[in-house]
C-alpha cells in the first residue's frame, strides 16, 4: 500500500520530533508527505502453516524503512464447532476496532487518523512472543477467548509519561530509536539522569515475561464485545543501557455495531497505569472514544470524539506528567475501485499539558489539521 498525502497542520511541533504537539506532523506546515509505503508478504508453509513480513517505510521516520510485523500463523482447519489459531514472532496485540484485521497494512480505514488509544497501541504495544485463541462457532453466537506471553515490551510506558497521549497514525518500528522532548528531569543534572533522550521502544530490559488476556463475544456481522487486560510485568527499578523497566498495565473493552441502515457504531475505553523507578514516573491514564460512521453519498462519512488523560501519583514534583485533553475527527472516504481509494479529515485536539511549560511551550494547545490522503493497494 502507498498513502500519498497533502496536509495543513497548525499544531506544535510533534512528539515524534523531540516536541509535545498531539498531531503527527505539527510544526505549522502545508505538505506534501509520504504517510506510509506499507509491503506485506504472506508464505504457505502447509495447508495450516502461513509466514507473515510486513515492512513500513514513512518520512518522518530515522532510516525511513522498518519492520512493522513479522510472524509465523498456525490455523488449521476445525474438526468442530472450536477453531484454533496461533502466531508467534512481532505482531500487536488485539485491540485496534478502527482497522480490519484481514488487511496487514494495520492502518485505519474510516478515517486518517487513529484515536489516541489505538495511535499508542501502533506507538508502543508491539507484541515478540506467542499468542493462541481459541473460538467457538455456533452461528449466529460466536464466543472466543485469546491469550499470550511475551517479551521485548520494556520500555511501553515511556511515551505515554513523558509525551502524552497523540492523535495519529503512526506505526513504531520494531527497531526504531524515538528522541524525546528535552525535559530537565533526565539531562546530565536531572532527577532521573540514568535515562537517555532516546527511547528504544522495544527492547527487554528485566528479563520477565509479560502476559495479556481477552475474551470476545460476536453476534452475527451486527454486534461485537471484547475485553482484555495487559500486564507486562516490568520491574520499575532495573536500568539498562539508559533505559528503564516500566511497570506498566490496563484495562481495555470495547464494542462494535453495525445496523441494517448502513450506520456503524464504535466505542472503546482503556485505563491502566504505568511505573519506574522507586515511584520516580507513576501515572494513572486513560481514554476512550466513540465514533459513529454512515453511507453518504458515493462514500462513507465518519465522526469520531474522544476524551484522554492522565494524573500524576509520582514522587518527583519538577517532572509533571499529567494532562488532560480531548479531539474530534471528521472524515470522508471514497473508494474509487478495489485498490484506490480517496480520504479527507479535519482532525482538532486540545490539550493542557503542564510539562510543556519547562521546555517554553504553552501548557494548553490546540492543534488542527486538514488532511487529504490517495492511498492505493495493489
Amino acid at each position: 500500500m502507498l498513502d500519498a498525502r497533502v496536509q495543513r497542520d497548525d499544531g506544535a511541533r510533534s512528539w515524534s520530533a523531540g516536541g509535545m504537539g498531539k498531531t503527527r506532523y505539527g510544526g505549522g506546515s502545508d505538505t506534501l508527505r509520504l504517510g506510509q509505503a506499507i509491503l506485506a508478504a504472506e508464505l504457505e508453509v502447509s495447508d495450516a502453516v502461513s509466514a507473515y513480513a510486513v515492512i513500513n517505510a514513512s518520512d518522518d521516520r530515522r532510516g525511513v524503512l522498518d519492520l512493522q510485523e513479522t510472524w509465523l500463523g498456525f490455523n488449521p482447519v476445525p474438526a468442530g464447532p472450536w477453531k484454533m489459531r496461533a502466531k508467534a514472532g512481532i505482531f500487536f496485540p488485539p485491540l485496534n476496532q478502527e482497522i480490519d484485521y484481514d488487511r496487514l497494512d494495520w492502518t485505519p480505514t474510516r478515517t486518517i487518523s487513529a484515536s489516541a488509544l489505538n495511535s499508542w497501541i501502533g506507538e508502543e504495544l508491539k507484541t515478540k512472543g506467542l499468542e493462541l485463541s481459541l473460538t467457538h462457532r455456533a452461528r449466529p453466537h460466536d464466543v472466543g477467548v485469546t491469550a499470550a506471553i511475551f517479551n521485548g515490551n520494556d520500555p511501553a510506558g515511556t511515551l505515554l509519561a513523558w509525551c502524552g497521549w497523540a492523535v495519529g497514525d503512526r506505526i513504531s518500528g520494531a527497531s526504531e530509536t524515538l528522541t524525546l522532548a528535552d525535559l530537565p528531569v533526565y539531562r546530565a543534572d536531572g532527577a532521573i539522569n540514568k535515562q537517555t533522550r532516546d527511547v528504544h521502544l522495544f527492547r527487554e530490559i528485566d528479563g520477565r515475561a509479560g502476559f495479556y488476556v481477552s475474551a470476545n463475544y460476536a453476534y452475527a456481522d451486527q454486534l461485537q464485545l471484547s475485553v482484555l487486560h495487559y500486564d507486562n510485568r516490568g520491574q520499575p527499578l532495573v536500568v539498562k543501557q539508559g533505559q528503564y523497566s516500566w511497570a506498566t498495565k490496563f484495562d481495555h473493552a470495547a464494542v462494535r455495531l453495525r445496523s441494517t441502515g448502513q450506520w456503524e457504531w464504535m466505542f472503546q475505553y482503556l485505563a491502566g497505569s504505568t511505573m519506574m523507578g522507586p515511584r520516580a514516573v507513576a501515572i494513572d491514564y486513560h481514554a476512550w472514544y466513540a465514533l459513529a460512521s454512515h453511507r453518504a453519498g458515493p462514500g462513507r462519512l465518519t465522526l469520531r470524539y474522544e476524551r484522554f488523560g492522565a494524573r500524576e501519583q509520582d514522587a518527583v514534583p519538577s517532572d509533571p506528567n499529567g494532562e488532560v485533553g480531548s479531539a474530534v475527527a471528521l472524515a470522508y472516504v471514497v473508494e474509487l475501485n478495489h485498490s484506490v481509494s480517496l480520504v479527507g479529515e479535519w482532525l482538532t485536539v486540545r490539550s493542557d499539558r503542564p510539562a510543556r511549560a519547562l521546555i517554553g511551550e504553552a501548557p494548553r494547545q490546540a492543534g488542527n489539521s486538514l488532511t487529504s490522503s490517495v492511498r492505493w493497494r495493489f
